[in-house]
């Protein structure tokens, strides 16, 4: 084997063994566990590699793929009391009605929430993600990059 042979072979591994590696995400349940609530602890033993977590046993016959493809948190309340959920996501991320059902077990619950990340190891600690565009932040920084552009005499251009 030539030497450019043996280097694109371990190039070629190297690149499979770093792709093959699942997301990390906290798993925990505020009803269990008391810094897993709106206010979050991320403690060590919160941390799990999904690569090694099953999906939920109601989920598992409606994805397609067993492997985790996301970190999740889900907020729900039951009994008139909001309880929390981070955990491994499974299934599709750009539809997550079937990854986001809850136990079928667990009765008296409302109000779900679902938020499902997949840019980056655990991405599942905020409460709650950005669900929503904050337009008073897009108006002022428009506004600043405006009045930067008029502090400094450079033209603005707007294409429309």
């Amino acid at each position: 084997m030539s030497e450019f042979q043996l280097i694109f072979v371990l190039i070629l591994l190297s690149s499979i063994l770093f792709t093959a590696s699942a997301i990390e995400c906290y798993q925990c349940e505020s009803v269990y566990e008391e810094g897993c609530g709106y206010t979050f602890d991320s403690e060590e033993h919160f941390k799990v590699n999904c690569d090694y977590k099953a999906p939920p046993r109601y989920v598992q016959k409606s994805v397609e793929n067993a492997n985790a493809t996301a970190c999740m948190k889900r907020v729900y309340k039951e009994h008139s009391v909001t309880k929390y959920i981070r955990s491994c996501y499974y299934g599709d991320t750009n539809n997550t009605e079937v990854g986001c059902r809850m136990d079928p077990t667990m009765a008296e619950v409302h109000d779900v929430r679902c938020y499902v990340c997949d840019d980056e190891d655990y991405c599942n600690k905020a409460a709650p993600f950005n669900s929503h565009t904050n337009w008073w932040s897009i108006f002022g920084s428009f506004l600043m990059f405006v009045l930067t552009a008029k502090i400094l005499n450079i033209q603005c251009v707007v294409l429309v």
